[in-house]
């Protein structure tokens, strides 16, 4: 009769003694049994969710590009809104018989018809924003549309006393000087050359449209109108249609920088 068991024998290299084990068949056989399971099992988990794997890597990708793609879209539309909003403001407020400001021949001036009978040329050195608008500390910088921002921040926030005065950071022209829903009292200014300057939460408008304003004019004061948790103003700088960080035009701001974008 076959024997039912398997003895297994560790016979050291020093003289320690021996040892034996004692296995039955069936156990051996089970055991065999598990382990080809196991081997049958991790093969085929291999073989079905590594590829998986790979694939749900692809798609994460992709699905984090068109979520970027997305952002932009979504950022560009909003350009497009604020510009919208732009136009129709400056066509209400020049009406149809104001004629726009305009570059001269030389391209050295900005005819700015103040009157329907009376204009005033003012040099493009002047036009170039170039004044504080505001002494005070930036608490909120310029921002563009991500995953986790839904609204652009097309400007800076400085954060000031209020009724402080605000200045005009260039020579031009009043486009529109009113109010809105999210900027309170707002006051817009072209300067030729395809610049605007936006002026909001003012307290108060001091200048109306259609004035021409020289760089440095007071033309508001601070406030916290329209949608604000405090006292101070939000300034933007377009060039050609675009916004344009003001920090790079006032690098004085950076030193009075305590937006959560720099310091987290």
């Amino acid at each position: 009769m076959k024997s039912t068991k398997y003895t297994v024998l560790i016979i050291p290299d020093n003289d320690d003694q021996n040892k034996q084990f004692v296995l039955k068949r069936n156990s051996v056989r089970l055991w065999i049994t598990l382990l080809s399971i196991f081997i049958i099992l991790l093969i085929g988990f291999g073989y079905y969710f590594v590829p998986k794997a790979l694939e749900y890597d692809a798609l994460s990708a992709k699905y984090e590009v068109l979520a970027e793609e997305r952002m932009e879209v979504y950022s560009l539309m909003q350009d497009l809104q604020r510009m919208a909003q732009l136009d129709v403001l400056i066509r209400k407020t020049l009406g149809p018989e104001m004629e726009l400001p305009y570059v001269d021949e030389s391209g050295d001036t900005l005819t700015i018809p103040a009157k329907m009978n009376d204009s005033l040329s003012i040099s493009f050195l002047e036009n170039f924003p170039s004044q504080l608008p505001l002494q005070g500390y930036v608490t909120q910088r310029m921002s563009r549309t991500s995953v986790y921002r839904r609204k652009n921040h097309y400007g800076i926030d400085i954060a000031a006393k209020e009724g402080e005065a605000i200045l005009s950071s260039a020579s031009g022209f009043v486009v529109f000087a009113g109010w809105t829903y999210d900027m309170g009292n707002m006051i817009i200014l072209f300067h030729g050359d395809g610049y605007f300057t936006y002026y909001g939460h003012c307290q108060r408008n001091l200048v109306q449209s259609n004035d021409v304003i020289k760089r440095g004019d007071v033309i508001g004061l601070v406030g916290s109108t329209g949608v604000s948790s405090g006292p101070h103003l939000h300034f933007e700088i377009w060039k050609d249609g675009e916004p344009i960080d003001p920090m790079d035009y006032f690098p004085q701001y950076y030193d009075k920088d305590l937006s959560v974008e720099e310091h987290g």
